[in-house]
């Protein structure tokens, strides 16, 4: 019997391919990372299927690559050695609302579109990262640890438990979820035994639900924009912000990621914006929840002018030439983005992100080497997307930088590859920190955490003996 058909067996015909166009199609992403197709695509629909293809897949020693999201940027689900490429899109059932302890929990095919639309009609959200693609799970992004807009340290773990199908076939649940009592239920926290397995990207085992932190919406929100000419300003009003917790949602961004973000589809709109805005835009929402909301957003202004008194910068809800964005901004940035064409493909119609953490005194020195290597490979600094997220108050800084290229002129997106891998070795050489080593920063990691590395494999070893799940990349 074929692999299809043995598959077959388990999920039905009509969901297992080994069509050309469809592995081909599961051969790449957005990233630069080598393509490769799988054998055979499956699409379970539960735990009980997930189980059977894993086992089937362990007693034959055949590499398995889960994907929960039906885009990728980052190169997480492109097969290492071939095999089957495991797709849970089809598991995408919001299983639960919890509002007493403001959790929800869902399958990994459920998307950001999904979990905000349902939980809106709850008063809630989950925290958000900088406008996921609508189409991208809500559980890879927790799993992943994504930052969220909002850098409270009580909103910082979003994954909270689950139920992950090991390599032999076997359940094991994380979190709280551990004790029996909770098996499908909500658990009360977050328990260490958790954190092993996020950004583990299936080398460890296969999450089938999880239960994820929510956040009560607001009652009152009042956004400001706060521009500044030099990124030393910028980065000393945002730790003098946080340092004092004030607000909510609170981020920066330069004049082309807030202009791509802002603009309609046309790129005459976006190069206007781009043009027109400042240099350096910090973003930060004041919000009043259903206790005296007035009052407090009244307290945090008092608070934020005062820094602003000191510092010489200026809050304003509005941008220059752009009435009115305060509260198109507000709702963006709790939702996924709602146009065709992704936010950061605007610009050119592809984008190649550089992101890792840092501390927040350190994002100018950082910036400035990030102008520098663009020079030298002859791409304007002006192109360079900028988001900088602080994180724990201002603790540490998450920073992102985007390079954008002409998916269809070679010699640009050359240029633009050669450039990402430079930027990419200047961060690590600089001491940045890639908590999430996709790709080429997985060797630029690893080869430097050697003792890091070994204990990894022996993790990976006792959990995967056979080393079937997604082969060739390690928990991180």
């Amino acid at each position: 019997m074929t692999l299809k058909s043995e598959l077959a067996g388990i999920v039905g015909t009509e969901h297992v391919s080994d069509d050309t166009s469809v592995l081909e199609s599961y051969s790449g992403d957005y990233s630069f990372t080598q393509p490769r197709r799988p054998s055979c695509v499956v699409y379970p629909q539960s735990t009980e299927e997930v189980q059977g293809i894993v086992r089937y897949a362990n007693e034959h020693h055949i590499p398995v690559t889960p994907r929960s999201s039906a885009i990728s940027f980052y190169g997480a689900g492109i097969p290492g050695q071939a095999g089957i490429v495991m797709d849970l899109t089809r598991m995408n059932r919001i299983l639960g609302v919890d509002e007493p302890d403001i959790m929800v929990k869902v399958e990994p095919g459920v998307t950001w579109a999904q979990v905000q639309e349902e939980l809106e009609k709850h008063g809630m959200m989950v925290g958000t990262p900088l406008l996921p693609h609508p189409a991208k799970s809500v559980l890879t992004s927790a799993m992943e640890r994504e930052p969220i807009t909002n850098p409270k340290y009580e909103y910082d773990e979003t994954f909270l438990a689950g139920e992950m199908v090991l390599a032999s076939g076997e359940l094991f649940y994380l979190g709280s979820a551990m004790g029996k009592s909770h098996k499908g239920g909500s658990p009360e926290g977050f328990i260490p035994s958790a954190r092993l397995f996020l950004g583990a990207q299936g080398t460890l085992g296969i999450i089938t639900w999880a239960n994820l932190k929510a956040i009560y919406l607001p009652a009152r929100d009042k956004l400001f924009f706060i521009p500044f000419e030099s990124i030393d300003d910028l980065v000393e009003a945002a730790y003098r912000i946080q340092r004092l917790m004030l607000g909510s949602e609170c981020l920066a961004l330069n004049s082309l990621n807030l202009a791509a973000i802002l603009a309609g589809e046309t790129s005459g709109e976006l190069e206007s914006l781009k043009t027109s805005l400042p240099p350096w835009t910090l973003i930060l929402c004041l919000s009043g929840f259903h206790r005296h909301p007035q009052g407090r957003i009244e307290y945090e202004e008092e608070a934020l002018m005062n820094i602003a008194s000191e510092l010489g910068f200026v809050p304003s809800p509005t941008l220059p030439g752009i009435p009115g964005p305060g509260d198109t901004v507000i709702k963006m940035l709790r939702k996924p983005w709602s146009q065709d064409t992704y936010w950061k493909f605007l610009y050119k119609g592809s984008c190649h992100d550089v992101f890792f953490h840092t501390t927040m005194n350190r994002v100018p020195e950082f910036t400035r080497a990030m102008e520098r290597v663009a020079g030298e490979h002859g791409y304007p600094a002006t192109d360079i997307g900028f988001y900088l997220q602080p994180i724990e108050q201002g603790r540490i800084s998450y920073c992102q930088y985007g390079f954008h290229c002409d998916p269809n002129d070679a010699d640009d997106v050359a240029r633009v590859r050669r450039l990402y891998l430079k930027a990419s070795e200047l961060v690590i050489n600089m001491s940045g920190v890639f908590t999430t080593p996709y790709g080429v920063w997985a060797d630029m990691v690893y080869s430097r955490a050697t003792t890091f590395t070994s204990v990894m494999r022996v993790v990976k070893d006792a959990f995967d003996p056979n080393n079937i799940m997604n082969p060739g990349k390690l928990c991180f």
